[in-house]
């Protein structure tokens, strides 16, 4: 992936998280569509992770909404070291923040293919 502007980071995540949100079952959907999804560069406190999701409760759907931060210039440089699809990479990163919304742990959300 050749390296792209902050802008066009932010516009390609957009519409990878708009997409992925569409093609979620409906039941899933519609809780996920309040759920906000934000974009910043990179963690200050960890600059190796990809994306957070506030206030996660095992076992119970979160009552504060998140939201939902995903790191794109480190996911994207975590894609060129890995040889990965910054796409994929952002879907991926997305299905497993808003699966801790549902409250799912790291083991129910590779259980449901999100982790």
């Amino acid at each position: 992936m050749k390296e792209l502007t902050w802008e066009a980071l932010v516009e390609r995540a957009q519409q990878i998280v708009t997409t992925t949100l569409a093609e979620l079952p409906v039941e899933i959907r519609v809780e996920a569509q309040g759920v906000p999804c934000l974009f910043e560069p990179y963690c200050l406190d960890d600059p190796e992770i990809l994306g957070i999701y506030g206030h996660f409760s095992p076992g119970e759907v979160s009552e504060a909404n998140g939201p939902i931060v995903l790191y794109l210039e480190t996911i994207a440089d975590y894609c060129l070291e890995e040889d990965e699809e910054f796409d994929t990479e952002v879907r991926l990163t997305f299905l497993h923040e808003l699966g801790h919304h549902f409250g799912w742990d790291e083991g129910d959300l590779e259980e449901r293919g999100l982790g």
